[in-house]
């Protein structure tokens, strides 16, 4: 009895997890997606990969430059934030780790068919969901802190603070992986102590135990083929 009561409650939990995580995440979109986008864009070549700081820094920098000065046209030509977000900063995705942390046991479960499928779809629901809010672009400022590196363990974090016209800063912070491949890689991002992939965890796991594997990806289809950005 104590065990159900137990697992009755985290249900209720991660419920309202998921619910509040959604309001919170339509009002906070913008200044989330102007970030998380921004700084995983390719830096500069060089000889050395640079590390997680200099990555949020100077790409995010070079990007709100490059929306201030196209954000008379981002309206009439939305295509030019699709084709951005969809070249230039999903492949910096570490898109192993999102997926599999994304379905958490349930990756284990899924056929190597339905693993592929959940990762396109996954793909174009970030993709439509974080290029949307960068046509409303307008001006907001990005405060960065110090990063947190374990050169070790492969590990790292980046604190910022997007700054908010109506209301206070967005406190995030960049959860990254280094691949051996392609170096610092996000994959996750966690907005006012909630972390998205937790979040898209508990929503995935909610949609299986309801409809199965199946119906997830069936779910996640028709959304992205009616161009949805909220699941």
């Amino acid at each position: 009895m104590t065990n159900r009561r137990t697992q009755m409650g985290r249900r209720r939990l991660h419920g309202r997890l998921a619910e509040q995580m959604g309001g919170l995440m339509r009002r906070r979109l913008l200044g989330v997606t102007l970030v998380v986008f921004a700084f995983l864009l390719p830096g500069a070549a060089g000889a050395e990969q640079p590390n997680p700081g200099e990555i949020v820094k100077d790409t995010t920098e070079r990007v709100l430059e490059e929306l201030r000065t196209y954000e008379n046209n981002l309206e009439d030509d939305p295509d030019f934030i699709y084709d951005l977000v969809r070249k230039e900063v999903l492949p910096h995705f570490n898109f192993q780790l999102i997926t599999r942390f994304s379905l958490g046991r349930h990756w284990n479960q899924a056929s190597a068919e339905q693993r592929e499928r959940f990762t396109e779809e996954l793909k174009t629901l970030m993709l439509r969901t974080y290029s949307q809010p960068l046509l409303e672009y307008d001006g907001e400022d990005v405060r960065y802190h110090a990063e947190r590196v374990d050169e070790d363990r492969g590990r790292g974090s980046v604190r910022v603070e997007v700054a908010q016209r109506d209301g206070p800063a967005i406190p995030l912070t960049y959860q990254f992986r280094k691949h051996d491949e392609h170096g610092w890689q996000v994959y996750d991002v966690v907005i006012e102590g909630v972390s998205l992939v937790t979040n898209y965890r508990d929503t995935f796991s909610s949609e299986i135990r309801r409809n199965g594997m199946e119906g997830l990806l069936e779910r996640l289809h028709e959304r992205n083929r009616r161009g949805e950005t909220e699941f």
